[in-house]
């Protein structure tokens, strides 16, 4: 996906899956006291800024089967509530006036640009 920066009709904004610790310390720690779970959210981000974000929601953990790490990426199917936490910046970030571009191979991987004058 392209990770263009800045706020021209060159920019891309990428939406992305994230640990909801990353910029919660607590979240993360709260997920594992609360039945071994983790706690993951969509940031919308336009360069290095997060420029939308979703609420979180749950996954299990899987304990380090995974080379990149200690979870498997999350799916809808056991995770309640992903698609609604997908949905709502979704539709955040198309009223503001971004158009969706591109899709990455994960359903969360959308990439939007601005609206044009011509394209308005």
């Amino acid at each position: 996906m392209s990770t263009a920066q800045g706020s021209g009709p060159e920019a891309t904004l990428r939406v992305e899956l994230e640990d909801a610790g990353t910029r919660r310390g607590g979240v993360s720690t709260l997920g594992l006291l609360s039945g071994a779970m983790q706690q993951w959210h969509c940031v919308g981000m336009l360069g290095d800024e997060v420029r939308y974000e979703s609420h979180p929601f749950s996954a299990p953990y899987s304990w380090g089967h995974l080379p990149l790490g200690r979870t498997m990426l999350p799916r809808n199917e056991w995770a309640p509530g992903m698609d609604d936490a997908l949905d709502a910046p979704r539709r955040e970030i198309t009223g503001d006036g971004w158009v969706l571009v591109g899709h990455g191979e994960q359903e969360w991987e959308d990439s939007y640009r601005p609206v044009t004058g011509a394209e308005a």
